[in-house]
């Protein structure tokens, strides 16, 4: 009987999943490019464009599977990431129904289906839809590894970790909560000194042994010996988002600023997965000790964005902009919106609260674990939402879990109108949320309807099969069947982007209202619709739709 209402529950929620892959009709994310194109090239059997550490690989892996048989890529993810998903929510299930109790497991399952911030990964190209499973099997099996800490257990861990860090190279930090773990368990004598030693040891040898093929594909094109590449992005990111509009301008000049005889990019960031070789930034040593002061200001600073912006961003989600009046949000109105919203929140705490006083220390401490390593490690240099989204199914399972043990202590109502009550409250209010999510992102694909007629126009006109489209977002570059994505640097003088260009023989260059106006300011002189040419590129074609323009430039070859 468990079992249907659940293939029941199952089959209903992904429907609902189905449905809103609509959303996501046109490429919308830079990142999703990267993923297609690996899945593109491993379909077809070349490690040519494999990948150079920036993007982990894992995920295209699965996506160029099912493009082989349906022959869409697009499409090909979606059926992935549902797969993904089911697979997640199953590993939830496993996880609930050892601490819930049956009805509250299903609560817990259709909270994770409701949840409008794994919703929002699931319909898009991103490597988190593999990334949040992979780290919940370890979750799990770090939950069983109490059990029998063994040889075998702690090769587990170390073969989770490594596919976590084929995924996303940041994942190596985990090793460190594992050692945390651990650690734990020789302090409540689960274990001997010699026996966490050699487990721990294992987990370590086991991880760098999965993952040393791909190390010496590291060093293969960049020469150095190291786990990642992406150290002089992140180290120099670090250094300018921390200041003003640091998530923005900051990201921009870091990533994708010219290096002074503009052939290359300063950090080494190649979007179009060929290594770009990096100009030496300063060590990781270097950037603790130069300045102490200023590297402790910067981790309070960014931990404090951590807890009042982030993770309530994962929690809450954009619920408050459900309501509005005249465009004004009377969530900031009236203060009942916000006590019905922050209700998850109070039951999430007491959940971890009642754990505790449940004996079940050993969950908590791993789930501190993972949570305080990443927040000390990504707080050194600048936190995103997308670092912590992992925990997202552990947040909603502290929900669930306080608000069975909170009418543990309520003796007023039936059993049933207890469960029926809260039930219905949690789903109320992610239901709220998810339609707060529909309605924000329903009209996102009109502005992008542009850049696909100027893939057309290119379809027509130019017959090239190695063309090479430069854009900030590659949205023409996706549509034009170019799986050569080449990034419009950072830069405030046109010499030099053109410079860069006829260096990689870059075809064309694409300046939009939607990306290129906003993030190169300096550049907007190319919108001047009285000007044809300017020195160094041509324009070609100009396009509109839904208040959106597009202009196609001929980047001149001849200097």
């Amino acid at each position: 009987m468990q079992k249907h209402i659940f293939t029941l529950i199952f089959i209903l929620w992904n429907m609902l999943h189905i449905s809103f892959f609509r959303l996501n009709e046109v490429l919308k994310i830079a990142d999703s490019f990267a993923y297609l194109q690996m899945a593109h090239h491993l379909k077809n059997f070349s490690l040519e464009w494999f990948g150079n550490g920036w993007f982990g690989f894992l995920y295209s892996i699965p996506i160029a599977i099912a493009d082989i048989f349906i022959q869409n890529d697009m499409i090909a993810t979606f059926a992935v990431n549902i797969l993904l998903f089911n697979l997640l929510a199953w590993i939830c299930y496993i996880l609930g129904r050892n601490y819930l109790s049956f009805k509250y497991n299903i609560l817990f399952i259709i909270l994770i289906f409701l949840s409008p911030i794994l919703l929002n990964y699931n319909i898009h190209i991103l490597s988190e839809n593999i990334y949040i499973p992979l780290f919940l099997i370890l979750f799990v099996g770090i939950l069983k590894y109490k059990e029998i800490p063994d040889f075998s257990g702690s090769v587990f861990l170390g073969l989770m970790i490594a596919l976590l860090y084929y995924t996303r190279s940041e994942a190596f930090i985990y090793l460190g909560s594992v050692g945390l773990i651990i650690l734990f368990l020789l302090i409540v004598k689960k274990i001997s000194f010699a026996r966490a030693f050699f487990n721990y040891t294992t987990v370590i040898i086991s991880f760098f042994i999965f993952i040393l093929p791909y190390i010496f594909y590291l060093h293969s094109f960049t020469w150095e010996w190291w786990i990642t590449n992406k150290w002089s992005s992140n180290l120099r990111q670090a250094e300018l988002r921390w200041v003003s509009k640091m998530d923005d301008d900051g990201f921009e000049q870091a990533v994708w600023e010219l290096t002074p005889d503009s052939k290359h990019l300063i950090a080494g960031f190649a979007g179009w997965l060929k290594y770009d070789a990096p100009q030496k930034w300063e060590s990781f040593k270097n950037y603790l000790l130069k300045n102490p002061t200023k590297v402790l200001e910067r981790i309070k600073e960014n931990q404090i964005k951590l807890y009042s912006n982030n993770l309530p961003n994962l929690i809450l989600g954009n619920a408050g902009s459900l309501y509005k009046i005249e465009g004004s949000k009377i969530f900031y109105k009236n203060p009942l919106f916000f006590i019905i919203l922050i209700i998850p929140v109070l039951l999430g705490i007491y959940g971890m609260i009642a754990l505790i006083r449940n004996d079940e220390w050993y969950f908590v401490w791993s789930f501190v674990s993972f949570f305080a390593i990443a927040s000390v490690f990504f707080t050194l240099f600048f936190v995103l939402d997308r670092y912590f989204v992992i925990f997202v199914p552990i947040f909603i399972f502290f929900i669930v879990y306080g608000v069975e043990n909170t009418w543990k202590y309520l003796k007023n109502y039936l059993e049933n109108t207890k469960y029926i009550f809260a039930s219905l409250l949690l789903i109320g209010i992610y239901s709220l949320w998810i339609l707060s999510y529909y309605n924000t992102f329903k009209n996102e694909d009109a502005k992008y309807e542009v850049k696909k007629i100027a893939w057309e126009w290119l379809k027509q006109n130019d017959f090239r099969t190695n063309l090479r489209v430069m854009e900030r977002f590659p949205v023409v570059t996706y549509y034009s069947w170019s799986w050569e994505r080449w990034l419009t640097p950072y830069t405030s003088r046109l010499e030099n982007l053109v410079e860069y260009a006829r260096y990689h023989d870059v075809h064309y260059l694409v300046v939009d209202s939607i990306d290129f106006y906003t993030y190169r300011p300096d550049l907007r002189f190319l919108f001047n619709e009285s000007e044809k040419k300017y020195n160094g590129i041509e324009k070609v074609q100009e396009f509109e739709k839904n208040d959106e323009k597009v202009i196609l430039y001929r980047i001149l070859m001849d200097k």
